[in-house]
């Protein structure tokens, strides 16, 4: 990826509530580029593998940079590893395990957290669904 290009996004996917819970703030950015900057889907906008080193693109420190450059690859990558969201291959690549994302909501352009607090608001104190007439 040329560092001077603007990144772009497609809004497929998003990181499981599971992953949002378990991993830290950096793990969360990362897994997020991951599954939505273009230079790391293929071309049916699913996450690519990442070499973990420079014999071919793209590689996981390229992700990591792209997302800070303050970020240590190795440290997020042994999160992501002993979290069980990547899975490191024998090839030296990098997988990002499929239950990691989820389809994004089709049609809603708002990010999860407002669709969880929409979702939330459509019940009643008692805790059931209310039914809107």
């Amino acid at each position: 990826m040329k560092p001077n290009s603007q990144p772009q996004f497609v809004c497929r996917w998003e990181p499981t509530e599971l992953a949002n819970a378990v991993l830290s703030a950096a793990g969360r950015e990362v897994v997020s580029y991951w599954i939505s900057a273009l230079a790391f889907l293929d071309e049916n906008q699913h996450p690519v593998l990442l070499a973990l080193s420079g014999q071919s693109e793209p590689t996981f420190r390229e992700l990591v940079q792209s997302v800070n450059p303050d970020f240590a690859p190795s440290v997020v990558l042994n999160e992501l590893l002993r979290k069980g969201v990547v899975e490191q291959l024998d090839s030296g690549h990098v997988l990002l395990r499929r239950s990691t994302y989820v389809h994004d909501v089709p049609g809603v352009d708002i990010s999860p957290g407002v669709r969880r607090r929409r979702r939330g608001s459509e019940r009643g104190s008692d805790g059931r669904h209310r039914d809107e007439t």
